[in-house]
């Protein structure tokens, strides 16, 4: 084991970090704790405190890294294909939505388990990363709706983000069994967005 010395304050955070990370991944957010870290990195619990303030520090950091990966995928042009349509790039996007929470399972759920801190200033930039995250979904349904009808369309891009999530989380943690061989989730999914894409279609008289 190096000696403290040999480790700068940067370095000593990316160690952390890192450690926090391969924690996570490998048994879930509940075991994640300084004593933990601590033990891994051969340093004190205290150590982790001086370095970050609060564990929650160190959640919103791993949180944020997962949420630029998870927006790298729902940008990317296989969900973003100018020639499909949007209704089969809505599906696309889902499917990859499905694929990364199966990849990332332990910080997937991480993501949305972990409360904000208190504290204001902490969450402003994390609440930024968090709207970042909806603008692949936003570009897509934009289309479908009438110029200048921002409101609607960052309700529905949240209404719809939200309803492919919770399908997506009754298939990964199997809590309630409403997701099985006979309703398997990608059918699920597909009717969600072909009922939801329908009715903006119908409201707004356009075409898909």
């Amino acid at each position: 084991m190096a000696r403290r010395a040999d480790h700068s304050r940067e370095e000593l955070k990316g160690m952390i970090l890192t450690t926090a990370s391969d924690i996570v991944k490998a048994e879930g957010f509940a075991d994640l704790t300084a004593r933990r870290i601590a033990n891994a990195i051969g340093y004190a619990p205290g150590t982790i405190y001086n370095l970050f303030g609060s564990m929650d520090d160190i959640y919103l950091t791993i949180n944020a890294h997962t949420l630029d990966k998870l927006y790298d995928v729902l940008s990317s042009s296989a969900c973003n294909d100018p020639a499909l349509s949007s209704l089969e790039n809505l599906k696309a996007m889902a499917r990859s939505y499905e694929s990364f929470a199966r990849a990332n399972r332990h910080h997937w759920l991480m993501l949305f388990n972990s409360r904000l801190p208190e504290n204001r200033q902490k969450q402003e930039w994390y609440r930024l990363n968090i709207d970042r995250l909806f603008e692949p979904l936003e570009g897509l349904l934009t289309p479908l709706f009438p110029p200048k009808n921002e409101a609607q369309i960052k309700i529905a891009t949240r209404t719809l983000f939200s309803a492919v999530h919770g399908l997506c989380f009754l298939q990964e943690t199997g809590r309630v069994p409403l997701i099985n061989q006979q309703n398997p989730a990608t059918n699920m999914t597909d009717y969600l967005i072909e009922t939801f894409v329908r009715g903006i279609l119908t409201v707004d008289n356009l075409d898909p």
